[in-house]
């Protein structure tokens, strides 16, 4: 079949993922995707019989690389309409739109838009920062991807457990920082901690982010693996 050409709006551009032959659409003025969405992909597992959602899903890095890397059908949910129809370019020009689809709406609306209990696997790389902390760009499409604005963590962690069913899978990337508080407010809501791994940014270095495995309603038992430094491979 002769595919469409994709059209690329002003200041976009296509980047090679280096994998699978994925592409991505991105534009440099706004959030790009980094080595923590990468890692944070590479952290799930699953395969052709999970159904996950990817919270906040931007440049729809993650939903790519489940869909495209490892066979995992993905909707992402993005609430910035250009972002939104950008990363449903990107799965179009990937030949995904059997495996991807993209909900342009609030996480927070989500139980009007699907069933509770749909997904067995939810990702998120949500916003790292309180709302009043810190330096704020004054680029919005940065600002709303770095800062808590539109969306708290105890927000994405209630999506996560509304999509579960018993069992399913809650993955997180986010600051050490505020490790505690994510923990405790999964464990809050029966999204039971189960895998931890942190990342450093380099060897000597203190870790800054961490990978977290949840499971909906498991028992309680930690698993910490070891530490090691931030892997930029796709």
């Amino acid at each position: 079949m002769i595919r469409t050409p994709i059209t690329l709006k002003p200041g976009e551009r296509v980047d090679d993922l280096m994998v699978n032959g994925l592409k991505i659409i991105q534009n440099p003025e706004a959030f790009r995707f980094g080595c923590d969405a990468v890692e944070l992909a590479n952290f799930v597992t699953g395969g052709r019989r999970d159904k996950a959602f990817d919270l906040g899903s931007g440049t729809g890095i993650i939903t790519l690389l489940l869909a495209g890397k490892k066979g995992i059908r993905c909707t992402g949910v993005e609430i910035q309409s250009d972002i939104a129809e950008m990363s449903r370019r990107s799965i179009e020009l990937n030949g995904l739109e059997d495996m991807c689809d993209i909900i342009n709406a609030p996480l927070q609306k989500l139980p009007s838009i699907v069933p509770a209990g749909c997904a067995t696997v939810v990702v998120s790389n949500p916003p790292y920062r309180a709302k009043k902390s810190g330096f704020e760009t004054d680029n919005s499409l940065i600002r709303l991807a770095r800062y808590e604005i539109a969306v708290t963590f105890g927000e994405v962690a209630s999506a996560a457990a509304y999509l579960l069913g018993t069992k399913g899978r809650f993955y997180v990337v986010h600051r050490t920082e505020r490790m505690a508080e994510i923990m405790t407010e999964c464990s809050r809501l029966r999204l039971e901690p189960k895998i931890l791994q942190t990342l450093a940014p380099a060897a000597g270095k203190a870790p800054h982010l961490f990978l977290l495995k949840c499971v909906k309603e498991a028992s309680r038992g930690l698993a910490v693996l070891p530490e090691r430094t931030v892997d930029t491979w796709v």
